[in-house]
């Protein structure tokens, strides 16, 4: 019995599959024209955006049923622009997307991540998704309220538990945000976004 079809994509370039797959699906130079037995559904694990849109331009998105989305926080990760690339071309070609989950990593002081990027949350929101949408890390008051106006789901937090630790990191992250407005607010703000910061807290774009 083989894994379900799972591909990640956390390099700059290029993709893995999940351990199990079948040989057969991973022999094949394009998923277009994989049988229905091989390819019933399609799960994507991505923080590399860039290497998906890659994939894309042989691979029809209209295959991917499950898309997992990790923000990374590190000082190599993607832009929010580049994240949009990849959301741009998911809205309009990802036609039978059942369920997303979107993961915002932070990193403290040392690097906040991008769940306070009104240019990433307004790109993920054009996503068409049928079925679920889960939602998890660090990311601003208004995220969940937007996305489930814009994606008529109710983004489900898993971590939250009334009174837990997560929940208290995550209003600490929160701080600051409420003003964040994406149903106005079209650009990021200086401070929205990562900046490098050296040993004496001196942020440098």
């Amino acid at each position: 019995m083989h894994s379900p079809p799972y591909i990640f994509f956390h390099g700059p370039k290029g993709y893995w599959w999940e351990d199990g797959t079948d040989p057969a699906l991973k022999k094949l130079p394009t998923l277009n024209d994989a049988p229905h037995d091989l390819l019933p559904s399609l799960a994507i694990n991505v923080s590399q955006p860039d290497a998906l849109v890659a994939w894309l331009e042989t691979n029809n998105a209209a295959l991917i049923t499950d898309l997992t989305v990790h923000v990374d926080a590190t000082a190599s990760a993607p832009s929010p622009q580049r994240w949009c690339v990849l959301f741009d071309k998911l809205r309009r070609e990802a036609t039978n997307l059942q369920n997303l989950s979107v993961y915002w990593d932070a990193d403290g002081l040392i690097h906040m991540g991008l769940g306070k990027s009104v240019v990433f949350i307004r790109g993920l929101a054009q996503l068409k998704v049928q079925r679920s949408v889960e939602i998890g890390g660090f990311y601003a008051t208004q995220w969940p309220r937007y996305l489930e106006a814009k994606m008529g789901l109710k983004p489900v937090d898993k971590n939250i538990v009334p009174g837990g630790a997560w929940e208290g990191l995550l209003r600490d992250y929160q701080r600051g945000t409420e003003h964040r407005n994406p149903w106005i607010d079209s650009k990021d703000g200086t401070w929205d976004t990562p900046h490098s910061v050296d040993l004496f807290g001196c942020a440098r774009s």
